[in-house]
This record gives structure tokens, sequence and C-alpha cells, in this order.
């Protein structure tokens, strides 16, 4: 393999990867979806032609069909293929505005078909009459630079560079209209992403239609064949890499809360296991019989979501089944007493809580009678959002097994014990 073939797999394993991911969770679902399955064709197209610019492959075909360049013809239109897929993707994912501009009509079905049709007829006409590729000593194929002076071989290029163009404008317009039209928020990014990326790839064929320019002017471009060559790989990732980043910036954003959720999961852990003991005898059992262990905790991904939610639930429910060992004043002396021993702001108010939530689980568990007067708030600080919530009770979970809150429950203890002695 050449430099630019090692360059060349920079795209080239990125697409697959992307390729295999988003065909392995589309296996699983029945129903069509042609958002999904446009984009999954659209990487396919493109890492189909991409894996065809590798020597190594180009030459096995070539020895195989017996045809020198057979390669080129399929890259370059599967290339083309892809850029007009993408400009479908991308037109159906734009939100809807009346009156809509003019020019989105040329990302319509119809036009696509016909540039595409057109772009097909005109290349399997012309490239019988380019110019073979140039054979480097390091054994890399050049078909662009082969084509250098040659009138057919640049009427085939431009058959070939022209629409990816005209598709790679129109994919950024529309990405850029879908970015400026929806709220902040990780399909606002992707748009961004995919719209820069589509923005530089605009200057490939522009690049590429100069440098042919100059051949058929019969001047001197200003670079040299390996100058321009890594010119061209460089504007080819900065096109591919922004959009393969864009489009997964969805699923980099459902693993992200996919960690966050287990990390939840497995830090209230030791709250929950302390605090489901109160709880129904009938959850209890379900527990016993189904319950999750550390090692599902740690490394189960299936459900982690719902098993976090119900989490917070059994813990929230075991708060208020705890209620009628809370003094009614307790919450209040526990939150002075946790900032006496040095904990502040939202630090104190979990320390309280988790205090709290000692005390009244011993007094459960060791069957003493019920406060009075109890407490009838609720212990925890919680909202309406399950994530807000699991990192509010991961806090409190945490000092809740601290050694700091010792002397904080013996104190308060002892203080109440005096009281109902008096």
């Amino acid at each position: 393999m050449t430099s630019d073939d090692y360059i060349a797999l920079l795209t080239i394993i990125p697409l697959w990867v992307v390729v295999a991911v988003r065909a392995n969770a589309r296996r699983g679902h029945t129903e069509p979806n042609p958002g999904k399955d446009a984009l999954l064709w659209t990487f396919v197209a493109l890492a189909i032609g991409t894996t065809l610019r590798l020597s190594p492959l180009e030459h096995a075909l070539a020895s195989v069909t017996g045809l020198r360049d057979c390669a080129v013809l399929p890259k370059h239109l599967s290339i083309v293929t892809a850029c007009l897929l993408l400009v479908g993707w991308v037109n159906s994912a734009v939100p809807a505005r009346s009156p809509e501009p003019r020019w989105r009509r040329l990302a319509d079905l119809k036009p696509r078909l016909i540039l595409g049709a057109v772009a097909a007829t005109a290349a399997l006409a012309t490239f019988p009459g380019a110019a073979p590729a140039r054979l480097a000593p390091n054994g890399d194929t050049d078909f662009i630079n082969g084509q250098f002076g040659d009138g057919w071989g640049t009427i085939y290029l431009c058959v070939y560079l022209l629409p990816i163009g005209v598709a790679l404008a129109l994919s950024a317009a529309l990405c850029a209209a879908a970015a400026n039209r929806s709220p902040a928020g990780a399909f606002r990014r992707c748009m961004q992403m995919m719209a820069l990326g589509c923005g530089l790839g605009v200057t490939y064929p522009l690049y590429r239609l100069t440098y042919l320019g100059y051949g058929l002017a019969g001047a001197e471009f200003p670079l040299t064949e390996d100058q321009f060559d890594m010119g061209g790989n460089l504007l080819q990732i900065a096109t591919i890499l922004p959009v393969v980043a864009g489009s997964s910036i969805r699923a980099i954003d459902i693993v992200a809360r996919g960690l966050r959720n287990r990390r939840a999961l497995i830090g209230l852990r030791p709250l929950w296991v302390d605090l489901v003991c109160v709880l129904s005898p009938d959850t209890v059992r379900k527990h016993l019989v189904d319950g999750t262990s550390l090692i599902r905790d740690r490394w189960g991904m299936c459900s982690m979501y719902n098993r976090l939610d119900q989490r917070v639930v059994e813990v929230w429910d075991a708060t208020y089944e705890l209620l009628p060992w809370v003094d009614e004043d307790l919450p209040t002396r526990a939150l002075a007493a946790v900032r006496a021993e040095g904990f502040t702001g939202d630090d104190a108010e979990a320390a309280a809580e988790a205090v709290c939530l000692r005390i009244a689980r011993r007094r459960a568990v060791d069957g003493e009678s019920h406060a009075f007067p109890s407490t009838v708030e609720p212990l925890l600080t919680l909202r309406d959002d399950q994530e807000a919530n699991a990192r509010w009770l991961t806090r409190v979970g945490a000092v809740y097994t601290s050694t700091r809150l010792d002397g904080v429950e013996k104190a308060l203890t002892t203080v109440d014990e005096k009281v109902g002695t008096a």
C-alpha cells in the first residue's frame, strides 16, 4: 500500500464503521424508516467509492477483469450516488417553513433522478475516451493526473465532478437551513457539522477542475503532482469526516447518556440496597428473585434507562415509607448539624437528607415507635427530570455511606434520646 492509501484509510475505516453500526441497528426493526435507510445507503455508496480508491484493490480488479482502470468508473458513480442520496436525506430532515425558497425544489426526487441519470449516461459515454491512469513508481494509480491536458478525460471528469459540486452545495445549504430552523440540541449540532463538511466538499470539485483547466490551457499548474494529490486527499478528509461525525452526533449523545445512566445506576446502588428493605414485601420478594446484581449494573447495557428509572422510583418510595420515623424538626436540625461539620451549599442539603434517611432507616429496622410529631414533608429534593433526579440521588447516596456522617448521626440520635427520656 502507498502513502495515499494510508491517508485514504482515514476516511474508509470510519465510513465502514458507520455502515456496520447503522446496519446492525436497522436489523432489529422490521418497519420501514425512509430517513435512516437513506442515510445508511448514502454511507454504503460512499464507503464503496472510497474503498475502490485503494491501489491494491484497483490492481486486483484490473488483474481479474483484464481491464485497466476498471475500478475508476464504479468508484466515481458510487460517489455521485452517495452525494445525491445525501441531498435527499438532508432535504427530508429540514423542518418545514412556508414559503420555502425556490432553490429547494432542486433537492426533490425528480431533479435528483434526472441529474443522476444524465451524469451516469454521460460518464458511460465519455469514460472510454479518457487517457489511462498514470502509474507511479510506488504502485499508486493516479487517474486524474493522467487526464491533465486530455480533452476526453477532462470532459469525463467534468461529468463526474460537477454533479458532486452541485449536490454538496445543495446539502450544505439544506444543512444550514435545518440548523437555523431547529432549537439548540443534538440535531442542530448534527446539521451544523454536516453543513461544514459539505461546504468544504464544494471546494473539492473546484480544486480538481482548476487543475484540469490548467491542462487544457497548456499552462503549468503551480503545485507538483504529489502536492496536488495531497491537497485532494486532505479536502476529501475535511469533507467526509465532518459528515460522518455530524451524522453520528445523535448516536454519540445516546451513548453518552447511557454512560451517565450507568454511572448513576452504580452510584445509587449502596443507597438503594440500604433502603429497599423498607419497601412492601412484594417489592422485596421481587428483588430477591429478579434482583439486579452489581455485575449487571456495571456491564448490562440493556434497558439502562428503565432500570435507573425504577431505582429512582424505589428510593423515592422508600423515603415515604420512612417518613413516620422522621421527627418534624429533624431535617432542620440535620441541616444545621452538617453545616457545622463543614458541609456547604448543595453538599449540605444532600448530607442533611442522607443523615435523615440513615436515622429513619435505623429506627424502622429496629422496630422503634413512630416519631411524634413526624414530618409530612418529603425528605428528598426531586424534580420532573429523571437525569436530574438520578444525579441528585447519586449525590445523596455518596454522602449516605460517608463516615463523616457517623458523628452527626450519633449527635442527633443522642439529642432525640434525651428529649424522649425527658
